[in-house]
């Protein structure tokens, strides 16, 4: 597989102000988290290795790490991140130097703001994001708990969701965190969404929560590996009791960015009979 070189995305990181001057260091020619768990680094090509060092102790880590030999132009890696799941902690990507020098750290320019990549365990999150002095970071961040989604069935007039960890109630909350709407999910986890309730309210796109009144948490999409949830393929959708005319949505559950479950209401506005009649104009 060949590496397809690119500057990652990565955000500024927020334990101090940006510095304006070019920082010193080998420019890093792509960066990325894939796989949830392998943090891909290449830069120039040039003696030594690429690793991780301990923002705060200074410690280098001794992580899993398979080189990139099939670019020769570049020094590149594959440095597994499993080791770090479970820990909250920042670390530099650095240049460990053939003659043993001291560490280097990666320049990096100022980078777009992109999610962070959940780890297998479901409970971890890794960032890239740059350092005030301008250098490559990896932000690991324990996620906020939050239950899992089976599955989804399609039944006649309803959807079946299966959670895991959830709690007695799925719901849609308001501002004030008071339920829009609620389900109740049984001792297996399987809750079922039916129309009731849901056509006569004002169109919505909000998280969908599990759990009882002062304890609530999302649903997290099981072991995403999508960079953009957004784009996976759709889930079965309600639609509106209407025995004539064309189908239209009534309630949707699409992911949002950060691969949590939203629940999307639409408006209940009749279809005009022309449209009906001889379907949409080009």
């Amino acid at each position: 597989m060949r590496l397809s070189l690119r500057r990652g995305t990565s955000a500024q990181d927020d334990d101090g102000p940006g510095g304006s001057e070019r920082p010193v260091g080998p420019d890093v020619a792509f960066a990325s988290v894939l796989d949830r768990r392998l943090l891909w680094v290449a830069i120039a090509a040039r003696p030594g290795r690429l690793a991780l060092r301990h923002v705060g102790s200074g410690a280098l880590l001794d992580l899993p790490t398979e080189p990139v030999t099939d670019q020769p132009d570049y020094l590149g890696a594959r440095i597994d991140l499993a080791p770090l799941d479970g820990v909250e902690a920042r670390h530099d990507v650095v240049l460990l130097p053939a003659d043993g020098g001291e560490p280097v750290e990666l320049s990096t320019a100022p980078l777009a703001d992109a999610p962070g990549r959940t780890s297998a365990d479901g409970r971890t999150q890794h960032t890239l994001v740059r350092s005030p002095e301008g250098h490559l970071r990896l932000r690991t961040t324990l996620v906020p708990a939050a239950a899992g989604l089976l599955s989804v069935r399609k039944l006649p007039d309803a959807l079946e969701l299966t959670l895991l960890d959830a709690g007695p109630e799925l719901a849609v909350l308001d501002d004030d965190e008071r339920p829009l709407l609620s389900w109740p999910v049984d001792e297996h986890g399987v809750v079922t969404i039916t129309p009731a309730g849901v056509t006569d309210l004002e169109p919505f796109t909000r998280p969908a929560m599990t759990g009882s009144p002062g304890a609530w948490k999302p649903v997290r999409r099981r072991a995403n590996d999508l960079l953009d949830p957004r784009a996976a393929a759709p889930l079965p959708q309600l639609d509106h009791p209407d025995d004539q005319g064309p189908t239209r949505p009534l309630l949707r559950l699409p992911w949002s960015r950060e691969a949590l479950l939203l629940v999307r209401v639409f408006a209940d506005d009749p279809v005009p009979a022309a449209t009906a009649e001889t379907g949409p104009r080009p």
